[in-house]
């Protein structure tokens, strides 16, 4: 008996010591999120309102979200039901509520550093995730609607799923989540080293952003990648030489207006800065990776575009794509055509000699690359940097 007595006494003074001695609990984290979109109407759930209209305000366990059937044979394979309108942030948002313990869905917040458009891929994009307890929360960025954390552990906000373990958090929404869409690694919510007015947010944040595009030329277009590569039509050659003396006039700090596409939503009524800063453009040939009917015989060469900016407006990069891949297959057209577009912010008049189509690229070759923050943001990743996709091999060309 007097030993049973000093065992739980034992017991006690250990649980009260490890939990005066742990670490609080994390209340936002950051994931690190790569998905394939051609099934997906872009990142924002804005896009489905309809679809999301009845979840809001009722507790996900009943609404039936996702049927489970019998027959999992096609578990691994995306699809979309006829008049589904999907997005990543919406997938990612159910996935949490139901971690949460069935909340609303309005109460947990995935904030995205991206807004990519439907059919957009992305190899490396960033959200902040954390869930409300209570709409009248701190709100510590100026402009936001609803409240935002002020560091990994404020308490005005719900405990992250899993008791704070994100490596299990991660384990659980893959789990969750559509085949398509994938959780790579997860770090809590990250502080600037040397002090900050406000708190982290992974889109005012990003100082550099980068973009791959990827399109082929030739007779036939390789039926394996058409969901990520686009074959430029009526085009059977690519002047790799006259491309980057493109790239170079575009490079720099320019007013891409012209660039940009038709206004979304309400920002017409916003005052729009079109000045961006264009780090670096490369453009190369892929290598080994053409379609054949033998050994010697090409049918298509592939091609990528990486462009690198601080900022880029809406549809730029597609618009800029267009514009290289125009003036590279047209040599009929100067490429000095761009200094002109730049300088004045509108393409040539029809009637104009230099005159050209101003081509937009499909969405599907369009990839994002990666998201970079600056240095004093201090992420805690989960994981190694195992998980991230190897970079394009280049052919080099003499």
């Amino acid at each position: 008996m007097h030993l049973s007595l000093l065992l739980i006494h034992f017991l006690w003074s250990v649980t009260i010591i490890e939990a005066l001695t742990a670490a609080p609990a994390y209340t936002s984290a950051v994931i690190k999120v790569c998905y394939d979109g051609t099934l997906f109407h872009g990142w924002s759930a804005s896009n489905n309102k309809e679809n999301m209209s009845d979840l809001n305000s009722t507790p996900l366990q009943e609404t039936i979200i996702q049927k489970r059937t019998r027959s999992r044979r096609n578990k691994l394979r995306p699809s979309v039901k006829i008049g589904e309108v999907r997005s990543v942030e919406q997938n990612i948002k159910c996935a949490l509520a139901k971690l949460y313990g069935n909340v609303p869905l309005n109460k947990v917040v995935v904030e995205g550093s991206s807004r990519t458009d439907k059919g957009v891929h992305s190899d490396s994009s960033y959200a902040l995730i954390y869930c409300i307890r209570d709409d009248d929360g701190p709100q510590s960025i100026p402009g936001k609607k609803l409240p935002h954390p002020r560091n990994p552990y404020d308490e005005a906000f719900q405990e992250l799923p899993c008791k704070s373990d994100l490596a299990l958090l991660v384990s659980k929404l893959n789990k969750m989540l559509p085949p398509d869409l994938r959780v790579l690694d997860a770090s809590p919510m990250p502080t600037f080293k040397t002090g900050t007015s406000r708190p982290f947010h992974p889109s005012l944040d990003s100082v550099k952003k980068t973009y791959r595009y990827t399109f082929s030329v030739g007779d036939i277009h390789d039926p394996i990648r058409c969901r990520t590569v686009w074959h430029a039509p009526y085009r059977s050659s690519f002047d790799l030489g006259r491309a980057k003396k493109c790239a170079k006039i575009l490079s720099g700090t320019h007013d891409f207006i012209a660039f940009r596409g038709a206004f979304r939503g309400n920002e017409r009524r916003k005052i729009q800065h079109t000045v961006c800063k264009m780090y670096d453009i490369s453009i190369f040939e892929e290598a080994g990776l053409c379609l054949q009917r033998s050994t010697n015989d090409s049918l298509t060469k592939t091609f990528c575009i990486e462009i690198t900016g601080d900022r880029f407006l809406y549809k730029q990069v597609r618009f800029m794509v267009g514009t290289i891949i125009e003036l590279a297959t047209n040599d009929k057209v100067p490429e000095d055509i761009l200094r002109f577009i730049l300088q004045n912010r509108q393409w040539p008049d029809e009637g104009d000699e230099s005159s050209f189509p101003r081509l937009c690229a499909p969405a599907h070759g369009l990839c994002l690359v990666n998201i970079m923050y600056d240095p004093e943001w201090t992420f805690q990743w989960t994981f190694s940097n195992q998980n991230t996709r190897k970079g394009v091999k280049q052919m080099h060309l003499s």
